[in-house]
């Protein structure tokens, strides 16, 4: 499905007018009224505009653009080496990660692979509670 088609669909569902959509992601109406109606992928919105979009929408950037999303596996799992590294740095400065938090974020991993050093942890982190906010 077309981005287009995505945000239109997803903007409907959830019961927001182009005016309110535009609203809430800071964005122009007829920008916006553009992005819908571009079905052949000429406009190429920012990372920044697509976020702007999928958090008025309460999405993802990877559910709007119907990408895959993250799994956590459930069984339990180590934590690697750069994981640990980022649990001993936010312990410094203050921030005690709970034993879930450590769990769900040893058990993810994109397209097979895991963050490799204590800052892409300390990103994936932020994306993590930011997304597990939302739901609160």
């Amino acid at each position: 499905m077309s981005l287009a088609k995505k945000i239109r669909e997803e903007r409907k569902e959830a019961g927001l007018t182009l005016d309110e959509l535009a609203d809430k992601a800071g964005l122009s109406k007829t920008y916006l009224w553009e992005l819908e109606r571009d079905e052949d992928g000429v406009k190429r919105p920012s990372a920044e505009v697509v976020l702007r979009i999928a958090d008025a929408l309460s999405l993802t950037i990877a559910d709007l653009m119907g990408l895959p999303t993250v799994k956590v596996q459930k069984e339990s799992v180590n934590l690697p080496k750069s994981l640990i590294e980022f649990r001993d740095q936010q312990l410094t400065m203050g921030n005690k990660l709970s034993d879930k938090d450590l769990r769900e974020l040893a058990g993810m991993s994109f397209r097979g692979g895991q963050p490799r050093t204590a800052e892409d942890w300390f990103a994936v982190y932020l994306a993590f509670a930011r997304s597990s906010r939302k739901g609160k």
